[in-house]
């Protein structure tokens, strides 16, 4: 018992310390891994879901107390304020103009209706939003409690982000992420790899924007930590009604060519 009080003890008082970062990335990194390979769809969801939502805390954690995970932050940005360009200046500019919140989800209430007027069911297109707008509330949520100061280095702000900054990569990263799913239903493994590598490489050219412009890798980490939790919910709930998928050009989403949550 002294032992487990002292090691509780520890982890409490030192969670922004490298040993306790290193630690708990790892546990989630291998309950993903996890969740990757478990047959049941709840408990991949479950794994899933929970290493993620681990590693958000522990990055959040050290974005909040200066830790360890923060130590990268001033020196990327400086190399990067280094090698700014005017042609860097116009994308980053672009890049961040069309992660604006309200553009996430304007895009996702458009993307709903097409499937609902091309007869998917109602709660796909509901799922679709849903988690772009659970992405885009969870992050201004967490940039308020993080702080400007702390989830923003304003180094170089083309766009005036407040603290909508983990909430304008989530929400966007989310919008790209549940296309991709959704686009990928009823189609070919090799289509959905396509979709997915398009899906991160999206991802990766908006979050380079952000750092481009000053933002700390840390809150970029939490931005993106905060679209795949919300992915891997929808994802999930959209395996809940693929028998309900119409047929047609995109196939039913019984077929094989339907990722269901634990595949």
């Amino acid at each position: 018992m002294p032992l487990v009080r002292e090691m509780v003890t520890e982890v409490v008082t030192e969670t922004a310390t490298m040993e306790i970062a290193l630690t708990v990335l790892g546990i989630a990194v291998a309950v993903f891994v996890a969740g990757m390979v478990v047959t049941g769809s709840g408990q991949a969801l479950g794994l899933r879901t929970a290493a993620l939502a681990v590693a958000l805390s522990i990055v959040c954690v050290h974005i909040r107390d200066g830790g360890w995970l923060t130590g990268a932050d001033r020196s990327l940005t400086s190399v990067l304020a280094a090698h700014r360009s005017a042609g860097l200046d116009h994308l980053a500019t672009v890049g961040i103009a069309l992660g604006a919140p309200a553009g996430a989800i304007a895009v996702a209430a458009a993307i709903g209706m097409v499937l609902i007027r091309r007869r998917w069911p109602v709660p796909v297109a509901s799922i679709m939003l849903g988690a772009v707008m659970a992405a885009v509330f969870a992050g201004a949520a967490l940039g308020t409690v993080l702080g400007p100061g702390r989830a923003v280095a304003g180094v170089w702000q083309p766009v005036d982000t407040g603290n909508a900054v983990l909430a304008n990569l989530a929400g966007t990263a989310a919008v790209l992420g549940m296309a991709a799913v959704i686009t990928g239903i009823g189609r070919s493994r090799t289509l959905r790899t396509l979709l997915a590598a398009a899906a991160v490489i999206g991802v990766v050219a908006l979050a380079s924007a952000r750092l481009y412009t000053g933002i700390p890798l840390t809150g970029v980490v939490a931005g993106v930590l905060v679209a795949a939790i919300c992915l891997t919910v929808g994802h999930a709930l959209l395996a809940v009604f693929a028998a309900r998928v119409p047929s047609g050009p995109r196939g039913a989403a019984s077929e094989p060519g339907f990722v269901s949550a634990a595949g």
